[in-house]
């Protein structure tokens, strides 16, 4: 099966999620998919479009791949801490449908693109302390979004923001009812392909420069610790969630 669909047309990039049976859950080989799909993106593309089949944009991390061996986990931290800082270092906007649910490794995901359309109906948040999970990978830029208070209540709490609350906050930039949330992106990411590419790249690009995003240590040390916390606690709550 292949983990991700890309199609560009008329300067727009489509990477397309592609395991609607595992709920575009991020694993190894998601991962590489996502990587390999990220490394055609050339010069010449002028916004990139993130989608997902099925009925969520991304569930999070692959935990049935765990269940013989829990440091996995770490590859996974780190993976998802190097794809946050490429989408948010890509030359060009970044544009995500995140329909339906963007949990956990999907919602860090949202944090780092430019442009996040989700549904009214939709499900957003970091509920990892219940499986001895740091969420800590993405604070760098879930800071850059909803501004260090709202971040710090939304990762140490654990809760689930409808897409009223996530919008609100800060974390969508654009809320459509679900059936919506695909076309809207793709409207979006149309209008910015026809803006002037070097006066928008130069624009992303001392965003970047000035509020921390191109500070490989920012990512790094919340990515290591994460990764590094990741131990018997871990793998007890992980035992009592798979016998349920």
């Amino acid at each position: 099966m292949k983990h991700v669909h890309t199609t560009t047309e008329n300067g727009v990039t489509r990477i397309t999620l592609n395991n609607p049976e595992k709920r575009n859950a991020l694993g190894i080989e998601m991962f590489d998919a996502i990587d390999g799909a990220m490394d055609t993106i050339d010069a010449n593309v002028k916004c990139v479009l993130l989608l997902g089949e099925g009925s969520v944009f991304c569930s999070g991390f692959d935990m049935n791949a765990c269940a013989e061996d829990v440091s996995i986990l770490q590859i996974y931290i780190k993976r998802l801490s190097t794809l946050i800082r490429t989408l948010r270092r890509l030359h060009c906007p970044v544009v995500v449908a995140a329909h339906g649910a963007a949990i956990a490794g999907g919602c860090a995901m949202l944090t780092g693109c430019d442009f996040v359309v989700g549904s009214v109906e939709g499900k957003y948040g970091y509920p990892v302390h219940r499986i001895g999970i740091s969420p800590a990978v993405t604070i760098p830029t879930l800071f850059q979004k909803l501004g260090q208070g709202r971040a710090r209540a939304l990762v140490m709490s654990g809760e689930i923001l409808n897409g009223s609350n996530a919008f609100s906050s800060g974390l969508l930039t654009h809320l459509e009812n679900d059936e919506q949330v695909a076309h809207r992106s793709l409207e979006i990411a149309e209008s910015l392909a026809e803006k002037p590419p070097v006066a928008l790249q130069a624009t992303k690009r001392w965003l970047n420069e000035l509020d921390g995003s191109l500070d490989d240590e920012r990512f790094d040390l919340p990515s290591d610790d994460s990764s590094d916390s990741i131990g018997e606690e871990t793998l007890n709550m992980l035992i009592q969630l798979w016998k349920k």
